[in-house]
């Protein structure tokens, strides 16, 4: 009786070890990949470079998307990335990141509508009027302060936290107008220029914040000429 006892011990002490080390196995599994924040203005070639990037080195990825700002308060509340791409470069003071590349991609502004409304015409002149309904970016946000930067004041009628939402609200035909990113015109068929427009800054220049081997090889590779490829095929200049 005694020794049934002593093997019954030791088999629950040895699962217990058992359980452990599958544990630390699925843990170390889980910290060779990758985590990255994205700005959303970035969704469609960032998943794209990042899919190439999982290919070649076989590595593990999670990236998390949304605006610049909303994804740096994450980082300041305690959330962890390898990788920070940002809109605007300086909220990535203070996040503790090991180095930065800037400039790496550049997007610009342009007014676009509905594409349903291919036989309404619009005009400059229509981003003052009470008449028809506007969405931008908040100023504060990078997609906010472009479009003041360019287009000075404008009263609209939904201001949005990022230009996904924007977007969104000119796809869906809740506003007459939105200002977006040139790739957003590009990414999203349910949306035209307002008007002829030529593509000029200023413009919004990407930045990259990056700590450790991991972060700092995902950033060696969004310089390389596969990535640069994957960027300027979604309309970024570099």
């Amino acid at each position: 009786m005694w020794l049934l006892k002593v093997r019954k011990r030791l088999h629950k002490h040895l699962l217990i070890v058992g359980i452990f080390c599958l544990t630390c196995l699925g843990c170390g599994k889980e910290e060779q990949g990758i985590n990255i924040y994205a700005a959303s203005s970035l969704t469609e070639a960032v998943s794209v470079a990042v899919e190439r990037y999982e290919e070649i080195s076989q590595v593990k990825t999670k990236v998390v998307f949304a605006g610049s700002n909303h994804l740096a308060s994450q980082l300041r509340d305690g959330a962890y990335a390898d990788v920070f791409i940002t809109a605007d470069v300086e909220l990535i003071a203070g996040l503790g990141f090991d180095g930065i590349l800037e400039g790496f991609a550049y997007n610009s502004l342009v007014v676009v509508k509905p594409v349903a409304f291919v036989n309404k015409s619009f005009e400059p002149n229509d981003l003052t009027r009470d008449e028809g309904l506007i969405a931008i970016c908040s100023e504060g946000v990078p997609c906010g302060n472009a479009t003041k930067s360019k287009f000075g004041i404008i009263e609209a009628d939904t201001y949005e936290m990022n230009v996904k939402a924007v977007l969104a609200r000119v796809a869906s035909m809740e506003v007459d107008l939105g200002i977006v990113y040139k790739t957003d015109l590009k990414n999203e068929p349910k949306v035209i220029t307002a008007w002829p427009q030529e593509i000029a800054c200023p413009c919004v220049s990407y930045a990259t914040a990056f700590r450790g081997k991991k972060g700092n090889d995902f950033t060696d590779f969004l310089i390389s000429d596969i990535a640069k490829e994957i960027f300027s095929s979604h309309g970024f200049s570099l």
